[in-house]
């Protein structure tokens, strides 16, 4: 017998406004969370026996078995509990943008804002560095330039469309699987746009693109244009230990005998000489991305480089079009990506030399 959570007429109520409250909306700061551990977590629900509740306890609430259902049945549930049909697409969703590469690993912060256009400074340093001064002496001024940009949060979205004749037979087991798929493109998308904020920057007149350097030889790769990166990398406080390369990029660098598994420790140092400040990582994350060049590797700092912009967090629609007897799911986010610290980036270049092109001004070392 159903209804036991007495939740039919006040699931709304009582779950989801709650939920909606603490994910967020637009321009309202949230956290992300899915249903089973909210109900959990945050509004601690309990069944009459005392355990936490859980979906499968919702779904027997409902009087249906959740590895029987149909989309059909998710999609046509009755009174509050209609409310339920959005948030298991959802959690579907989410877990597919979590198959893949996951676009959060390149950036250092989510900051919710409540404008689809946000400003935010910008600040170059001419002569940073700490210098010593006599007695009475007037103290040096750090000279720089500053000054504010402006970037424009953008809606990604995909949407799904079932005929009845496919949510009637297909069960909720099987459909989840292509509803995960959603999920990955979505996080595709992000992705992408992350990367391309990385390497073109977040302004259109092409004053905030990722600085490049070459190699000691144009046309030719080795460890040692990486050591060269990676030592300024230190003396200027970043740490472009994250790298993201296309696949055929990713091949190259694979094969140089550096990064290439060895099973008898060839290549070893004779001596090892470890670096106070690690100029040399012990291991690197390593990202595939078709938005970067057949020659490039982005080299990036994390936790520098940049943050995302949410001003309305993920979201998940059903509609249904009587007349051509089909439903459907949108799901969308609106969001964009803010570089911070331009230093915190840096692209390798195999094909054009050092000498060349050499490190920036603006990339004078500290120390």
């Amino acid at each position: 017998m159903g209804g036991e959570l007495g939740l039919q007429f006040t699931f709304k109520e009582k779950v989801i406004e709650p939920l909606k409250t603490y994910r967020g909306s637009d321009g309202v700061a949230g956290k992300e969370i899915d249903l089973e551990k909210f109900m959990q977590t945050r509004l601690k629900l309990t069944r009459a026996n005392g355990d936490l509740l859980t979906l499968r306890d919702l779904f027997s609430d409902i009087g249906v078995d959740p590895e029987r259902i149909s989309l059909d049945n998710l999609l046509s549930l009755s009174n509050d509990y209609k409310y339920l049909a959005p948030e298991i697409i959802r959690q579907f969703v989410v877990r597919g943008m979590e198959l893949n590469v996951n676009y959060k690993d390149l950036v250092a912060a989510t900051e919710n804002v409540d404008s689809l256009v946000v400003t935010s400074p910008w600040i170059d340093y001419e002569n940073p560095k700490l210098l010593p001064i006599g007695e009475a002496e007037t103290i040096p001024t750090s000279k720089f330039t500053w000054g504010y940009k402006t970037v424009r949060v953008s809606k990604k979205a995909r949407a799904l469309e079932w005929t009845d004749e496919l949510i009637l037979s297909v069960k909720l087991p099987i459909a989840r699987h292509w509803l995960q798929r959603v999920g990955v493109e979505l996080g595709a998308l992000l992705h992408a746009d992350a990367i391309s904020t990385l390497v073109s920057g977040d302004q259109n007149d092409g004053s905030d693109t990722c600085p490049i350097v070459g190699v000691a030889t144009a046309g030719t790769l080795t460890f040692a244009d990486f050591v060269n990166v990676w030592v300024r990398s230190r003396l200027i406080s970043q740490n472009w230990g994250t790298l993201v390369t296309n696949e055929k990029m990713a091949n190259t660098l694979l094969a140089l005998s550096e990064f290439k598994p060895t099973n008898g420790g060839l290549g070893q140092a004779a001596v090892g000489l470890q670096s106070r400040n690690w100029v040399i990582p012990s291991s690197l994350p390593h990202i595939i991305s078709s938005n970067i060049g057949d020659d490039q590797i982005l080299m990036i700092d994390p936790a520098q480089a940049m943050i995302e912009l949410v001003f309305r967090p993920l979201m998940v629609e059903s509609d249904r079009i009587v007349m051509r007897q089909i439903s459907g799911t949108a799901i969308s986010i609106l969001s964009s990506f803010a570089t911070t610290e331009r230093m915190a980036r840096i692209i390798l270049d195999k094909s054009i030399s050092f000498a060349d092109n050499g490190f920036p001004t603006w990339m004078t070392p500290l120390t």
